[in-house]
């Protein structure tokens, strides 16, 4: 039984690489055998995991995501955020009055037993963070605070001694999101994600389709050597217009006439340009891609759903689910994607808040919160549905966080600020890290209350990297090559 079950791994690992090499337009009709040729394999693949990376686009103010609430704390924190908001008295603080933490909103670390809550939301969107603090309370939520991009542990005195120590273009959007995506502070053109996933899709059957999966576009986390990104939209793929793209579809009058005519410019072998071969090939394997991926999504016995309810007008809720009925097609054994491993990405855009912070409307900050607090409520509930909460992993990444001091109607670019893992795997319940002391210009932060990191972006991603499987200190140290300046490489948040 040993002896067939090592065979069939070779065979797939083999198949895999033919489909890498350029044979997936040859061989993906051949995938609709594997049903019969695995038929004792039935249910989900066996050790499948996956992250989904959660990009708060412009800079989250995270310190008005995860504040202190016992008295003393909080009074430093309303100090520093220019007092408690009030639009009659007030209407240039950022602090959230501690009235409004109400009991569903409040979590305790359970390492120090230090009392914290979530943003509470306001009178327009009362729910805030709530759902996000039930997951917390429940031991599948941890908060990383003070995180940031670091070259290596730096002190204030160092920070304004040596300016080589600083991370570059502190301040930057586009650049600190690079650093984001890359975890490591040298130009290169690959992420950190992408390089993970060269390392640990061996096992996925299906080799044709990237094990990092896009709902937002091109991103540079997800590039690695071996790996690109295979995007899509919330509302799944986009088929060629007018033209058939598979048996099955509709393609208008013409529809079979100009698929023809398409196979025959693919198949062309007159052709001798090496482009124009490789684009045709590309173009194939794209198509074949789209059969593949679409039949499952849109299967006539609707298998390729989920019946979670995801909450509407949510971009990120949409996108969520999109990523929610890709991990149900891709980890179905019987199913002609099996992937053991899988990378997504998602992002939501309006963080960079300058102005109106403190509104109360769609745009504001605790809208925003709100918005991302019951799309991933959603997204823990719909992987209850597919059992899959012990097997995916979600986590926040933002450029920085924000000043703590006000600008007048909201806040400007900092550094270290707050992130969260969520997920079944996640020793939940906790902070992982030092939150830091919130007075404005102390030893650990400048004048506007600009903290400087105790925890390094470094340090979170390899703590991922290991779960899924990155665990060489080779590898690790290729992927993140400043991790060795760091008094740990795993921050104990994963099971």
């Amino acid at each position: 039984m040993k002896q067939k079950e090592q065979a069939r791994r070779q065979f797939l690992r083999n198949l895999g690489v033919t489909l890498c090499a350029g044979g997936a337009s040859a061989l993906l009709p051949q995938l609709k055998l594997m049903g019969s040729a695995l038929a004792a394999q039935t249910g989900t693949v066996a050790g499948y995991r996956a992250l989904v990376c959660v990009y708060l686009a412009g800079g989250n103010d995270s310190w008005n995501m995860l504040l202190p609430y016992d008295t003393t704390r909080h009074g430093v924190y309303a100090a520093a955020r220019s007092g408690i908001y009030n639009a009659t008295t007030n209407a240039g603080g950022l602090g959230i009055d501690r009235a409004a933490l109400t009991s569903q909103f409040q979590i305790t670390d359970s390492a120090t037993g230090a009392l914290y809550a979530v943003n509470p939301g306001n009178a327009t969107y009362p729910g805030g963070m709530s759902d996000l603090a039930t997951i917390y309370r429940a031991n599948k939520l941890a908060f990383l605070p003070n995180i940031g991009t670091l070259i290596r542990p730096i002190t204030k005195t160092e920070y304004n001694a040596s300016p080589a120590l600083r991370p570059p273009q502190l301040y930057s959007h586009n650049d600190q999101e690079n650093l984001w995506h890359l975890a490591r502070t040298t130009a290169t053109g690959t992420g950190w994600g992408g390089l993970v996933a060269d390392r640990v899709r061996l096992d996925n059957v299906n080799q044709a389709l990237s094990p990092c999966i896009s709902m937002a576009g091109s991103n540079r986390f997800e590039v690695g050597e071996d790996t690109f990104p295979y995007q899509m939209s919330s509302s799944g793929l986009t088929g060629l217009s007018n033209i058939y793209n598979a048996a099955n579809s509709t393609g208008g009058t013409y529809g079979s006439q100009r698929a023809g005519a398409l196979d025959l410019l693919l198949n062309d072998t007159t052709n001798t340009s090496p482009l124009t071969k490789e684009y045709g090939r590309t173009f194939k394997r794209g198509r074949d891609l789209y059969d593949l991926v679409n039949s499952s999504l849109t299967a006539a016995d609707n298998s390729g759903n989920v019946t979670t309810v995801f909450p509407s007008g949510n971009s990120l809720a949409d996108q969520l689910k999109m990523v929610a009925r890709m991990i149900k097609i891709s980890r179905e054994s019987s199913g002609q994607i099996q992937h053991k491993r899988q990378i997504f990405y998602v992002r939501v855009g309006g963080f960079d808040l300058h102005d109106g912070l403190m509104a109360t409307n769609q745009n504001g900050h605790g809208a925003l919160l709100n918005r991302v607090s019951q799309a991933l409520g959603a997204f823990w509930t719909c992987l209850g549905e597919l059992g899959a909460q012990n097997d995916v992993t979600a986590f926040t990444m933002s450029e920085f966080a924000r000043t703590l001091s006000s600008n007048g109607n909201g806040s400007d670019h900092a550094w270290g600020g707050v992130q969260f893992v969520m997920g079944g795997a996640v020793n939940g319940g906790r902070l992982y890290g030092t939150f830091p002391d919130q007075t404005l210009n102390n030893a650990i932060s400048f004048s506007r209350g600009q903290t400087i990191p105790s925890t390094s972006v470094d340090q979170m991603a390899a703590t991922l990297a290991r779960w899924m499987g990155v665990t060489s200190s080779t590898d690790l140290a290729t992927i993140f090559p400043n991790l060795i300046n760091f008094p740990t490489s795993n921050l104990g948040f994963m099971a």
